[in-house]
C-alpha cells in the first residue's frame, strides 16, 4: 500500500478516535451532572453504541496502520516503537475498562431507574480513567508528529 494513503488513513482514523472519544465524554459527563436518569439513560445508549461504532473500530485501524507505518519507515525495532506499543496498550486497557462500564452504568439505570450510589462510584472510576486515557492520546499524537528517540 501507498505510504501516503495508509498514513492519511492513520491519522483521519486517529481523529476519529479522539473525536468520538472526547465528544462521548463530554456528553456523558454533562448529562451526569444534570442528575437526570432519563436523560442519563439516553445518553449512555448513544455512548455505547458511538464506541461501537466508531472508537472500537478506529483503535483497531490505528493499530493496524500504525504497525504498517513503522514497519515501512523500519522503526518496529527503535525505542521509540516500543514506547508507542507501551503507551497505546495502556490506553486500551484504560479505555476498554471504561467502555465496560458504560455498558454497566447503563444497566444499572436500565435496572433501577435512577442514579444509585455505585453508579456514582462507577462513574468516579470512569472519569478518572479518561483523563489518564485522554492524556495518553495527546502523547501519542505528539509521538506520531515528533517521533522523538528515534
Amino acid at each position: 500500500m501507498d505510504y501516503h494513503i495508509l498514513k492519511l488513513i492513520h491519522i483521519v482514523s486517529a481523529t476519529l478516535m479522539i473525536g468520538a472519544g472526547i465528544g462521548s465524554a463530554f456528553y456523558l459527563f454533562l448529562s451526569y451532572k444534570r442528575y437526570q436518569a432519563s436523560t442519563l439513560k439516553d445518553v449512555l445508549k448513544l455512548v455505547v453504541m458511538a464506541d461501537s461504532v466508531f472508537t472500537a473500530p478506529s483503535i483497531i485501524i490505528q493499530f493496524i496502520t500504525g504497525l504498517m507505518l513503522s514497519n515501512m519507515l523500519s522503526l518496529t525495532s527503535t525505542d521509540w516503537f516500543l514506547i508507542v506499543m507501551g503507551v497505546s496498550g495502556l490506553i486500551l486497557v484504560m479505555w476498554l475498562r471504561a467502555a465496560f462500564l458504560q455498558i454497566k452504568l447503563r444497566k444499572i439505570l436500565e435496572k433501577e431507574n435512577e442514579i444509585t450510589p455505585e453508579f456514582h462510584y462507577l462513574m468516579k472510576v470512569w472519569f478518572y480513567l479518561g483523563v489518564p486515557s485522554f492524556l495518553g492520546a495527546l502523547y501519542l499524537y505528539y509521538l506520531m508528529v515528533y517521533k522523538p528517540f528515534v
